[in-house]
């Protein structure tokens, strides 16, 4: 569901991400980041590793969203959820992570690219959550 916005790409409500581009460019494992335009960037890692990254202002990123996403831009590595008031589904964060993209706010993204398979990480209380739920 969208914030502000219910065409897709769910734009930031300020038209812009300088928070997120100032925060990834201060993280020493971030090269470089490009701005490719509706809401997708290319963050590149290091030793040719580079992420494709889809920036997202949605009350609630489930996976009818993740579906419309990569539909409309292709595959990606991330989705970041750019606003203290939105967030994302658990169910969706499973499924993302079992195929291998990331769903973060920007503060978990920011942890997460410290580790190699920055898509599995979770925080205190999705590990507890989905242990409880059986999920790993």
């Amino acid at each position: 569901m969208p914030a502000h916005n219910d065409k897709f790409p769910w734009m930031s409500y300020y038209g812009h991400y300088k928070f997120f581009e100032d925060k990834m460019l201060l993280h020493n494992r971030v090269g470089d980041i490009q701005n490719t335009g509706d809401g997708l960037y290319e963050i590149n890692l290091g030793v040719g590793k580079v992420i494709k990254v889809f920036i997202c202002e949605c009350y609630s990123f489930g996976l009818a969203e993740y579906y419309e996403t990569i539909e409309k831009l292709g595959e990606i590595q991330a989705v970041i959820i750019d606003s203290i008031w939105c967030g994302y589904t658990s169910e969706a964060k499973r499924y993302c992570r079992e195929h291998g993209v990331g769903l973060f706010s920007i503060g978990e993204f920011m942890a997460a690219l410290n580790m190699e398979n920055f898509w599995e990480y979770l925080t205190k209380e999705e590990k507890e959550y989905f242990k409880k739920k059986g999920w790993f």
